[in-house]
């Protein structure tokens, strides 16, 4: 059976990625189209193989491309905006491909004159059969290739958790880890477009999605508000400009939306010599200290899943003292602990911190650490959620009552 974009994409939970699992279905398949044996594959090396680049004047072969990253590639599609392409080949049979993309937004690690030194590499496969370390040798191929024939010098990746992945080709290929607190907060679903599936914010701003936006509006689209991917607002009226960011915002409105995870980043810094390297690897560690030798991620299981997994009764350090009796009640919580016991995102606690000086916390550190009373917590609760609801059915309220009495 091939695997598809729907099949087992949701609610993925198995103690390895996604990827792999494409792998495993795609197995029996990809050696029969290959005309190969299983004796045969097993003795293949990295070095059986060729790796070279693609220009994307090469039509045929970005099409094979595209159609292997959409069998085995775990999302399935192609990435917005490719610029290079890498492939690895047996015998002429495309065995692995990379893509690399211009960045959504590109970071400042390297400082704000480097920032256009950086390329993304946005989709990585390989074929059910080829051996096990192929896929790193094809992104170290692809970094060096891009050194030594382009500007570009840093290299960002991203490992999904919601696919189980935890990088361990860029763990590999030793990429610093740069934590796991990236990617879209949220992704939407259309009930007009149901086959289009989840999709990230960045749709409602594509060129494409405002021109939809135009016709839908009986506007004709002049070829001057755009080149390539990018509106040129400055050309557009005043009028129609307002009109089409409304009709993205009503878009928006009338679609599903659900959370997602926090993704893994990586980064790997090359230069053309191994002085610039060296440079290179000294600035980011000078901008970015609180990055500099994080651990790699080992476990595929999220944060949120593991305290929903851990028993009650289990004490969360081996150095808790065999006293309990010895140890006071907890008074104060983090934002952290309150969001997962409460289902409520950080991010509106945090908003509400700032908007509303009724809401219970404390500031206990200079760089303002927050913590939480549970029973104020909760009296503060109560009282919003009373108050919300007055105004739902437009009751009055208690100093209101008092001055009709007086």
């Amino acid at each position: 059976m091939l695997i598809t974009k729907a099949h087992g994409k949701e609610n993925y939970n198995k103690n390895h990625c996604y990827q792999y699992d494409i792998r495993i279905n795609n197995f029996e398949q990809d050696l029969k189209e290959a005309g190969l044996t299983q004796s045969a594959v097993d003795t293949l090396k990295v070095s059986d193989f060729e790796f070279k680049y693609l220009d994307k004047s090469d039509v045929n072969t970005c099409s094979i491309i595209k159609a292997f990253i959409i069998r085995h590639e775990w999302l399935g599609k192609m990435p917005h905006r490719p610029t290079h392409r890498f492939i690895a080949t047996y015998q002429g049979i495309i065995a692995g491909v990379i893509i690399m993309a211009t960045p959504n937004a590109f970071s400042n690690l390297l400082g704000k004159e480097n920032r256009d030194k950086e390329k993304l590499i946005s989709r990585g496969a390989c074929i059910s059969w080829s051996p096990k370390n192929l896929g790193s040798a094809l992104v170290m191929f692809s970094i060096r290739w891009m050194v030594k024939n382009t500007p570009y010098r840093f290299f960002t990746a991203y490992s999904d958790t919601k696919a189980r992945e935890l990088g361990t080709i860029y763990q590999a290929c030793n990429f610093t880890y740069l934590g796991q607190s990236s990617g879209a907060r949220f992704e939407y679903f259309d009930p007009r477009n149901p086959d289009k599936g989840w999709f990230c914010d960045r749709l409602f701003r594509k060129t494409t999605s405002y021109k939809l936006y135009a016709q839908e509006l009986g506007i004709d689209w002049d070829k001057t508000w755009s080149y390539r991917d990018k509106i040129l607002w400055t050309k557009i009226p005043a009028e129609i400009k307002a009109a089409l960011i409304q009709a993205s915002k009503a878009h928006q409105a009338r679609c599903h939306r659900r959370g997602l995870a926090p993704k893994h980043k990586y980064l790997y810094v090359l230069g053309a010599s191994k002085r610039e390297t060296k440079e290179l690897k000294h600035k980011f560690n000078g901008l970015n200290p609180n990055l500099v030798n994080l651990d790699y991620p080992k476990s595929r299981v999220s944060k949120i899943e593991e305290f929903l997994k851990r028993p009650l009764t289990k004490r969360p350090s081996p150095c808790w003292p065999s006293s309990m009796d010895q140890i006071p009640s907890k008074k104060l919580y983090s934002i952290k602990e309150v969001s997962i016991m409460y289902g409520i995102s950080q991010w509106l606690i945090y908003h509400h911190i700032k908007s509303d000086p009724t809401f219970p916390c404390v500031n206990v550190g200079i760089k303002k650490r927050f913590l939480i009373q549970l029973e104020r917590f909760d009296k503060w609760l109560s009282i919003r959620s009373q108050m919300q609801t007055n105004k739902g059915h437009n009751l009055p309220s208690v100093s209101e009552l008092l001055e009709v009495m007086a």
